[in-house]
């Protein structure tokens, strides 16, 4: 179900959804999603449990990195095909947080790129 992400309670699990859809009648190769956290939140990393413990691969992602506050998500993605990704997440320290844009962009066409608006985040305890 959806939470409100303007304010967590402490210790609350959760998923982002993000959803990359190509409108245009041409296809995109090597786009990167970069989702940056707030320090507030903590990325629950799965992959290291087995390889079907994320939905990365299904996918159709090409490489995933995983650091402590982003993920960097490299994929292609043909003329009118829409992926889905999801990280699980965890609002970990109280505080309140900035919520930074999620970005998506072709890395060698910079006609091809997409942005949300940043935010703020209160995690509580």
């Amino acid at each position: 179900r959806p939470v409100n992400v303007a304010q967590l309670e402490q210790g609350t699990n959760f998923s982002a959804v993000v959803t990359v859809k190509n409108p245009s009648a041409r296809g995109y190769n090597n786009l990167v999603l970069s989702e940056i956290f707030p320090a507030g939140w903590e990325i629950l990393n799965t992959r290291f449990l087995n390889e079907s413990a994320t939905d990365s691969l299904s996918a159709g992602v090409n490489y995933q990195d995983i650091r402590d506050d982003r993920i960097l998500t490299y994929f292609d993605l043909r003329r009118s095909e829409l992926k889905k990704f999801t990280i699980r997440l965890q609002a970990t320290y109280a505080g309140n947080f900035i919520l930074p844009a999620i970005q998506c962009e072709a890395m060698y066409d910079g006609s091809a790129q997409a942005r949300t608006k940043a935010g703020r985040t209160t995690v509580s305890r």
